[in-house]
């Protein structure tokens, strides 16, 4: 049990880990302030651009614009803009070196500087115009302007785009000893060639060496070096990516279906990827998940802790399936840091602009954005560290030309609305001298909520090549369920309360049928069965309790989708029970939580009240009793169920047909013993058999026949047999009608010289022997028992068969259980990580597993499964050990000159009873009672000689009879503690 309750509380741990995840309130972060560009800038400005390639020299101060989408189709166009001046403009190549990179979009890039050997911007691969992907590699010349291929030794990874990669802005160039000059690297990790996605851990580092000169423009060189990955990690499109300054891939967001082009596939997970260790790491999502982020690191140089952290901006996200809190739309940065895994929500300050309202960027997927370690814009550089973030399409579809920067100021905050050292006067500063007073950081203290968190409506198809997820993807933490679309959604108390319910319960039927007794085992109530009930007791309300606050929450908190998915519903607006679920989850909740509780509640009362009653009749039969006391039928049925210690000898048949009964009445005890009956705890034996409540009641036996007097009312009553167990009743020796052959010994020897002299008074000597032993008990310990000689067989305990109508409760119990089990099962299937319907169907597993093994023990003895699993325990050769009866030894005989009558014993042990059977004889059996009942004058006669005897005349049978008591000698030999031996020993 305890085993049990640990599992569940890591299973409850889990599902409000996965459902309730809460970010950090406390990273130290910079101070954050969103500023726009897009009016302060001049010139020819590029078009709306998506999946742009951006870089930035800081020798010429010039950020580079290459390719992009824009309304559909890649570009090849350059633009440059001037920091200082903050004039677009286009390059001016030389004579003869006015080639251009093919078009491409959603290619991986950055900044190639080698002293003086290079200077430029290189983009690798990329989606071309024919929607495949590139495999060539093209740097750009800062000094010159003009545009050179690499020249790529052969062998690398396919034609691919949207990888994750780049190149640490900060790593210093490296001398390779077989490629001449220094060296930058880049990496890429995952992407997609047009038909497959590769999965992230596909990383390759590419080395780039050579010269780059206007007079040198071919002699870049480049190749492709694999690296190592343990694991699979999940494949990704339209994600965002990075290169941390630690060298590690950072993607977060993304799909893994690239046929799906709007944000319902975007997913919540996120990967850290470390090249040096080629471990990952795989943080639990916290903001809402989002296509087309852009993903920069946190270049900001006060603070050590700001190394390790990524900034996530912008992107866009399903709005029917997350709820963010408004979050994007006031500007949100995720801050992600790439040792911990821990994510921080941010909401930094706006632009002022002119009006009074702060202004922030809109959502948008596929931004072009880079972080440098200084201010790029106005005159303060040293103050602060920028991200300039250009472009992108919104959810609208429509493609974007804007311009902002993301300036962190050179401060620390780890609370929100912290002030720090560059407050100043709490003023808003628009434009590109912006210093930071005013700016504060508010920290959302929730993660992003997930109204569905895999939902994937009909795909919208735009490309011929249909994909598939890899067989990578299945497994990947943080990945989601399904593809299909919900268009109701219900609150996280529901999600959490609903399984757990089930979790509770399913324990709390394990430990009532625990506290059970076994059908292989006699035990007692001892402390730990009763604790078992108590603790089944609890956990079941507390089941009972959290599934009705589950389905509570269902109803009020139910959301349309195809609404806002924050208004709640409303009485006209989303129907009662939309969905199948909801159907089969109220039918399954009112048959498991109600009607069969009330069914077995209305079980247990019946067998209360009846009980009661039970008792009542017993009282009234009393009364009724007293007055029938003297009546032969009340004797006669006494003599036939219960013959006392004085009718245990037979009557003859002579005594049979003459009709001849004389009844006695025997003496009535002074106190009858009072009577400690067992009734059930609960009232009736019927919902859990074995436990008993003592109660002490006054009754009269109904066995004995015996009565008190009406003087003797208030006196103590004698007891009353109630629960004797059912048996067939066999026909007794000395019913009516079945008494024993008559025999000879039977009639003492002094009895018979007595009336010898007298002429036909055999009968009477008869009659009179039985009278007397009808009239008195025989003395204790004359009489000797041959039943220890005979032992009854073996009972083998076994498992019994509930009534048909605890058949019926059962069996819809645990058809209930099971629907309400899978139906959960459905449900976390299609809603929630795949771990946590891992975890669910581990525990039912275990549950059901751990009843068949109760089962198999005989546990409950009332059990449909235990009889069942006994019968195919009886099947497998099962036998229950059976102990030989052995009778007990003969005590030693008395020394007192006796030893000459010496017992048998060993090979030669026989009855003592040489002649004659003893007087007392037990119950025949069923095989035996036709025999019997012959042997009566019932039937055929038992023997030829029993027929000859009875033809016999009565001087022929008295001469026998004097001839018998002539050769016959009786010795008494007395034993300790009063044991009587006879022995008849032959005449000599």
């Amino acid at each position: 049990m305890a085993l049990s309750l640990l599992l569940f509380g890591t299973i409850l741990a889990h599902i409000f880990s996965t459902c309730a995840l809460s970010p950090s309130t406390n990273t130290p972060v910079p101070p954050l302030q969103w500023l726009e560009l897009t009016n302060l800038l001049q010139g020819s400005s590029p078009p709306a651009l998506k999946d742009a390639s951006i870089g930035y020299d800081e020798t010429s101060r010039t950020l580079i614009l290459f390719g992009g989408e824009s309304n559909g189709f890649p570009q090849q166009q350059t633009y440059l803009l001037n920091l200082d001046s903050l004039q677009w403009s286009l390059p001016s190549p030389p004579t003869g070196l006015d080639q251009k990179p093919p078009p491409r979009s959603a290619a991986v890039s950055g900044g190639d500087f080698a002293a003086s050997n290079r200077h430029g911007h290189i983009v690798i691969g990329g989606k071309g115009s024919d929607g495949k992907g590139l495999q060539d590699a093209w740097e750009f010349d800062y000094n010159s302007h003009f545009w050179s291929q690499i020249n790529i030794s052969p062998g690398g990874p396919s034609g691919r785009w949207g990888s994750a990669g780049g190149t640490d802005l900060l790593a210093a160039p490296v001398q390779d000893p077989i490629i001449p000059g220094p060296n930058n690297t880049f990496y890429t990790a995952g992407g997609f060639d047009g038909t497959t996605i590769s999965p992230l851990s596909d990383i390759w580092q590419f080395n780039v060496a050579g010269v780059l000169t206007p007079n040198n423009p071919n002699n870049v060189v480049g190749s492709w070096q694999r690296m190592p990955s343990k694991g699979t990690l999940a494949s990704k499109v339209r994600e965002g990516g990075t290169v941390m300054p630690s060298t590690k891939i950072v993607a977060v967001g993304g799909c893994t279906n690239s046929a799906i082009h709007d944000n319902s596939c975007a997913q919540q997970d996120s990967y850290v990827m470390d090249i040096t260790s080629t471990n990952s790491i795989s943080p639990p999502g916290c903001p809402a998940a989002r296509v087309g982020p852009a993903l920069v690191p946190n270049y900001n140089t006060l603070s050590t802790s700001f190394k390790s952290q990524a900034f996530m901006i912008l992107g866009t996200f399903n709005s029917t399936l997350w709820n963010d809190g408004n979050g994007l739309t006031k500007g949100e940065v995720d801050v992600l840091d790439t040792d911990t895994g821990v994510w921080t929500r941010l909401l930094p300050s706006g632009d002022p602009g002119s009006g009074s309202t702060p202004k922030f960027p809109t959502p948008r997927e596929g931004a072009s954005a880079l972080s440098y370690p200084l201010a790029l814009v106005g005159n303060a550089r040293t103050t602060s560290a920028d991200t300039i973030v250009f472009g992108g399409k919104d959810a609208n579809g429509n493609y974007l030309q804007d311009v902002w920067i993301l300036r962190a100021y050179l401060g620390s905050v780890s609370k929100t609305n912290e002030s720090w050292s560059g407050f100043g006067d709490g003023n808003l500063q628009s434009g590109t001298n912006a210093s930071g007073t005013g700016v504060r950081v508010q920290y959302v203290t929730t993660c992003a909520e997930a109204i569905t968190p895999s939902t994937s409506p009909s795909p919208t198809l735009t490309s011929p090549h249909s994909q598939s997820p890899s067989p990578s993807q299945s497994g990947v933490p943080g990945q989601q369920a399904g593809s299909q679309s919900f268009l109701y959604d219900t609150s996280t108390m529901h999600k959490v309360l609903s399984p757990a319910s089930i979790a509770l319960l399913l324990p709390a039927i394990l430990s009532f049928r625990f506290s059970a007794p076994s059908a292989f085992a006699s035990e007692s109530i001892d402390s730990r069965r009763v604790v078992f009930l108590w603790i089944s007791a609890c956990v079941a309300l507390a089941a009972f309790g959290s599934g009705v606050a589950g389905l509570v929450t269902s109803f009020t908190s139910i959301v349309s989708l195809k609404t806002n998915p924050i208004v709640k519903r409303d009485a006209n607006g989303t129907p009662v029970l939309p969905t199948a679920h909801s159907r089969a989850g109220l039918v399954l909740f009112a048959v498991l939580y109600c009607v069969i509780p009330l069914v077995l509640f209305g079980y247990w009362w019946t067998g209360r009240e009846s009980s009661a009653h039970g008792h009542e009749d017993v009282d009234e039969n009393d009364n009724e009793r007293r007055h029938r006391i003297n009546s032969n039928e009340i004797a006669f049925l006494s003599a036939a169920e219960k013959p006392a210690s004085t009718e245990r000898h037979a009557a003859s048949p002579s005594q049979s047909s003459m009709g001849l009964s004389v009844m006695a009445t025997p003496p009535m005890p002074a106190e009858p013993r009072q009577r400690t009956e067992s009734s059930p705890v609960g009232g009736g034996g019927r919902l859990w058999p074995g436990y008993r409540r003592k109660r002490t009641r006054s009754r009269r036996s109904s066995d004995s026949g015996l009565e008190e007097s009406a003087s003797d009312s208030g006196a103590t009553r004698g007891f009353e047999v109630l629960n004797r167990g059912s048996r067939m009743r066999r026909t007794s020796d000395l019913a009516p009608g079945g008494s024993m052959p008559r025999n000879l010994s039977d009639v003492s020897w002094l009895e018979r010289r007595r009336s010898l002299n007298a002429v036909g008074e055999l009968d009477y000597v008869m009659s009179q022997l039985q009278n007397s032993r009808r009239m008195g008990p025989a003395t204790p310990g004359t009489e000797v028992s041959t039943a220890p000689l005979f032992p009854d067989p073996p009972v083998i305990p076994h498992p019994l068969l509930p009534s048909p109508f605890q058949c019926l409760v059962h069996v819809l119990l645990h058809t209930m259980l099971l629907g309400i089990c899978v139906l959960s099962l459905v449900a976390l299937w299609l809603r929630a990580p795949r771990v946590t319907f891992v975890v669910f169907l581990l525990w039912t597993a275990a549950f059901y597993f751990a009843l068949l093994i109760l089962a198999w023990s005989g546990r409950p003895r009332i059990s449909i499964l235990s009889v069942l699993l006994n019968g195919v325990r009886a099947g497998s050769n099962y036998h229950v050990p059976v102990a030989a009866a052995t009778p007990p030894p003969s005590r030693p005989l008395s020394t007192q000159g006796l030893d000459q009558y010496v017992f048998p014993t060993g090979s030669e042990r026989r009855s003592p009873y040489t002649y004659h059977q003893p007087t007392v004889r037990r119950a025949r059996s069923s095989s035996h009672e036709d025999q019997f009942l012959s042997s009566n004058g019932q039937g055929r006669p038992h023997s030829e000689n029993e027929l000859e005897e009875d033809n016999e005349d009565e001087e022929t049978q008295q001469r026998r009879i004097e001839q018998e008591m002539d050769r016959r000698n009786v010795s008494i030999v007395t034993v300790p503690k009063r044991k009587l031996w006879v022995t008849n020993p032959e005449t000599t």
